[in-house]
């Protein structure tokens, strides 16, 4: 019974041995092995090598800014006499009323001001006449002294009534000239008038605060029968069809980004969101933590929402290669190699690796197009050992 138990044990032992591909070693030199491995090769799954895009990129975290934002603050002072909008309301550019300042104030200085406009009016057609009264005065006092200057030429008239009338002359150019700077000055009132009654109807105006942008309100700061003044923050408002993605890349990667081509994909929480183009990036890279700034701009994404995080996979460059899954390629000594199945044979192959995305591995020497390659098992599977390919 002793001597039956041991011969068991020695056959388990050999058994397991001389199973599957394992080794080289385990009774090679033994008739009954071999015969063994003849009988049972190693199931393994193979995949045909083909060609994929590869990319050499780099994985980020980033956030989302608004592309277009605008604090609305009061543009005229007093009292709040409405509201319209509050947070998450839609507002349209030119259009959403957003909120008002009371107007009564605002009213008067607007009729004083088109008040001021009639009597700048009304002083100027005064000058003007003035001017003319004065014109026609001067002309009869020129024409006395040209008279009185021939008299006393032919010395008909004293030096005094000829020097009377040169003076009166010239008091005449004098106040006509009084009269025309007059007529400038009111023209200047005029002018100064209507400014204000701009100013005026400007402010009256400014006293309904309508929207500078497309968007949303994100922030009231006001409410209806608070005072304000000139530059008194109200509302915030956020655009919605442009957002801008914002990330940063370590300094070593910085000549390889290009404006306008560079292209980043964009995901939240493993969902895609699509390919943008970077279509910024800083002139210079942070001294202290040596990275630099990039920016891409999104139009029309509706989960694309300013404040949010997001994951940038920014592609750098990309090439076609020969593509085989991550776990066919093994680490050996003698570098990485594959197995290739060649008519229910494998064969090692040492291959020479690329870039590695997505749970594939580009091989850039030692394979070629249309191979098999061992996916499952090649663990198990030597040079030269038998497989049997699973369906």
């Amino acid at each position: 019974m002793k001597n039956s138990g041991i011969l068991f044990l020695w056959a388990a032992v050999s058994a397991l041995a001389v199973s599957g591909c394992g080794g080289k070693g385990g009774g090679a030199e033994d008739g009954g092995a071999a015969k063994t491995l003849a009988d049972n090769p190693v199931r393994v799954r193979v995949e045909t090598v083909g060609k994929k895009i590869f990319e050499r990129r780099m994985n980020v975290q980033g956030s989302l800014e608004s592309y277009e934002s605008a604090v609305v603050s009061s543009r005229v002072g007093g009292p709040l006499t409405d509201v319209c909008v509050d947070v998450g309301d839609e507002v349209k550019k030119g259009e959403t009323v957003l909120f008002k300042v009371d107007t009564v104030e605002l009213e008067n200085r607007l009729l004083i001001a088109k008040e001021d406009v009639g009597t700048a009016w009304a002083s100027l057609a005064v000058a003007e006449a003035n001017l003319a009264k004065a014109e026609a005065e001067a002309e009869k006092i020129r024409l006395d002294a040209d008279r009185y200057e021939r008299l006393h030429a032919d010395g008909r008239v004293s030096d005094s009534e000829y020097e009377t009338a040169s003076v009166n002359r010239k008091t005449a150019d004098a106040q006509v000239a009084v009269a025309e700077a007059n007529v400038r000055l009111c023209s200047q009132q005029i002018s100064q008038a209507e400014a204000s009654l701009k100013i005026a109807e400007r402010n009256l105006s400014d006293a309904t605060a309508v929207s500078p942008i497309d968007g949303y309100v994100s922030e009231r700061v006001k409410e209806p029968g608070e005072q304000v003044s000139p530059g008194t923050h109200v509302v915030t408002l956020n655009g919605t069809d442009k957002v801008k993605a914002i990330a940063f890349l370590p300094s070593q990667y910085y000549s390889d980004v290009i404006p306008g081509e560079t292209e980043f994909d964009l995901s939240f929480r493993g969902e895609p969101v699509g390919r943008f183009k970077i279509s910024v990036k800083s002139p210079v890279v942070d001294m202290t933590l040596r990275t630099f700034e990039f920016r891409g701009i999104l139009e029309n994404v509706p989960s694309a929402v300013p404040g949010r995080m997001g994951d940038f996979k920014v592609v750098f460059s990309s090439r076609e290669g020969l593509s085989v899954p991550d776990e066919s390629v093994i680490e050996r000594r003698a570098g990485k190699i594959v197995f290739v199945e060649e008519n229910g044979i494998a064969r090692e192959r040492i291959v020479k690796t690329g870039l590695r995305n997505d749970g594939r591995t580009e091989i850039v020497e030692g394979l070629s197009d249309g191979e098999k390659v061992l996916v499952e098992g090649q663990f198990l599977a030597y040079d030269g050992c038998r497989v049997s390919i699973a369906k």
